[in-house]
């Protein structure tokens, strides 16, 4: 009995060793097939493998993929290929009844059965099922997605509906993870197999950057522009509630005085309402986009961004940029009264405004503080003292002198003290002779009192400083780049005109123009002008032009 149990036991042993051995030759063979890069020679070496162990799932794969290859590969030889073909699926069905749940093997044995299918059209809907195991089995895996999505969006127009929903699906998990190149493949894929905006639509994600990528492609392919408008409106829309966001995020931040992370949320927001260009403007039905809004959540961003470096410590002179942009902006005078609340409450109020004499900076500032807030007596009584009293300019600060006496100027026009008014504009255009906003104030002032003589005066000088009326470009513009010039206007409507070269070839360029940080014209060009109405600011204006689909020539710039 003894013997007998120390047979059996040198038995087994002999069996599990001769097992591993079975095994290690097995993955042995199948890792020296990796090295190989002859496709039958790789055949030979994994058939012997197989046999070494029939339930090495990964052997089976290998095998199926070699064959898929040696198929493609002699497609022109039909009988050879479907041969090839047939083996491959063959393998990959063991691997799959060894592991069911490998999604590589579902994908692979779709792609033999997708390629078979062109002789034996019956094999296609089998190739579709196999298609849909391997996404659900794929998890987090993008490259499966993608490459079945370029598959099922080739043979568009012959999915059934439930096949072009499933499309759908995962083109849409795709297109989420904003792969720019993958993105490019679909969308050119689209334009060639689908071409319906409506598809699209159910295809693109909610996303700001996903949305301004097709409008470019669309731009770039010279298709619909009302459907590129409409997208690049749809990301500002977006953009606008993640300023929005954004903001209220820096208010939060603001609540637990964490300053430095509100302000940097503010300025975030700035940025992102600058990028803004109203493509909603030219649509008559995508004004999503409230412009009072707009401009209230740029002026409490603006101010609370100030606010923000005050509480840091800051100096005034850090954030008196803020302020000033601020105060432009902000017509409210209980907002205004807010403001200079908070200002005496760090010790920033001044005192009184003749108190701020000797810094012309800070003077400036409180009286246009007082301006704002309809105190316009007060400015006129400082004025009237600077006038009688002796005040040295320091070297350096004329420009501040100048806007003290424009703001007083201001405040006397204001309560129609007319004459009062163009003594201190006279007075400011003494030290700075080519000042447009305090000459465009004057030449209003001279109107009012239909001083024709003065106005023609007022209006020579004005003409000699703003920009001519035509400006030579003679530029060549690539697709995508921006062509931007600056015009010194006086604050009037004008008809810009843009004129283009003649374009080559059959398409006809796809241009934008911009004005001043807002879109105001885009469009294919039917001709070689561009006449659009805008409003102009008094100083610098700036244009921009952008061609969206191939190069132009811009020969020259126009208002009248």
């Amino acid at each position: 009995m003894f013997i007998i149990k120390k047979l059996i036991l040198l038995a087994a042993i002999l069996v599990v060793a001769a097992v591993n051995v079975l095994l290690y030759w097995n993955q042995h063979l199948y890792y020296e097939s990796e090295k190989i890069g002859d496709t039958e020679q790789k055949i030979e070496v994994l058939e012997k493998a197989s046999t070494f162990n029939p339930l090495n799932d990964l052997v089976f794969y290998e095998l199926g993929k070699a064959y898929h290859d040696l198929g493609m590969n002699s497609l022109g030889e039909e009988g050879r290929s479907f041969l090839h073909l047939q083996k491959s699926i063959s393998h990959f069905d063991r691997s799959l009844r060894i592991n069911p749940s490998s999604y590589f093997a579902h994908f692979y044995l779709a792609q033999s059965l997708f390629n078979m299918s062109f002789d034996s059209p019956s094999l296609e809907d089998k190739a579709h099922e196999e298609y849909k195991k391997a996404t659900n089995l794929a998890g987090e895996n993008s490259e499966i997605f993608f490459e079945v999505g370029k598959v099922f969006l080739s043979r568009w127009p012959l999915l059934s509906e439930q096949d072009r929903d499933f499309t759908v699906e995962i083109l849409n998990k795709i297109i989420n993870r904003r792969e720019k190149e993958r993105l490019r493949v679909l969308l050119n894929l689209w334009q060639i197999n689908v071409d319906d905006y409506e598809v699209m639509a159910r295809i693109l994600p909610e996303d700001s950057q996903i949305y301004r990528a097709y409008a470019e492609f669309l731009g770039e392919k010279a298709l619909s522009l009302e459907e590129r408008q409409k997208y690049l409106a749809k990301a500002e829309y977006l953009e606008f509630r993640r300023a929005k966001d954004v903001f209220e995020t820096g208010e939060y931040a603001v609540f637990y005085y964490r300053l430095n992370e509100a302000q940097n949320h503010f300025k975030s927001c700035l940025n992102i309402l600058e990028k803004i260009y109203f493509y909603q403007d030219l649509l008559a039905t995508q004004n999503q986009i409230d412009s009072s809004e707009y401009d209230d959540l740029q002026k409490l961003a603006l101010l609370n961004q100030a606010k923000s470096l005050l509480e840091q410590g800051q100096d005034f002179k850090d954030v008196e940029g803020y302020l000033w942009d601020y105060l432009a902006r902000e017509d409210s005078a209980p907002a205004i009264s807010e403001l200079e609340s908070f200002l005496k409450g760090k010790g920033l109020d001044g005192g009184t405004i003749e108190s701020s004499f000797d810094d012309l900076g800070r003077l400036s500032f409180r009286l246009y503080f007082s301006l704002k807030q309809g105190r316009f007596r007060d400015n006129m009584r400082v004025g009237r003292n600077l006038l009688q009293s002796f005040v040295l300019v320091p070297e350096g600060k004329e420009d501040q002198f100048v806007k003290i006496l424009q703001i007083v100027g201001e405040s006397f026009q204001r309560v129609d003290y007319i004459y009062d008014s163009n003594e201190f504009y006279k007075r400011a255009l003494e030290m700075d002779p080519e000042n447009l906003e305090i000459l465009v104030k004057l030449r209003g002032n001279y109107e009012r009192l239909r001083a024709d003589r003065e106005i023609e005066n007022v209006s020579r000088k004005i003409g000699e400083i703003i920009s001519p009326r035509e400006i030579g470009v003679n530029r060549s513009i690539y697709r995508g780049q921006t062509f931007r010039r600056s015009m010194v206007l006086d604050g009037r409507s004008i008809n810009l005109g843009v004129q283009f070269g003649e374009s080559e070839g059959d398409r006809s360029p796809l241009v934008t123009v911009l004005f001043n940080g807002r879109v105001v014209w885009e469009d294919y060009l039917g001709g070689d002008v561009v006449l659009v109405p805008v409003e102009s600011t008094v100083g610098e204006n700036v244009i921009q032009v952008v061609p969206a689909n191939m190069g132009v020539e811009l020969m020259r710039i126009t208002y009248e």
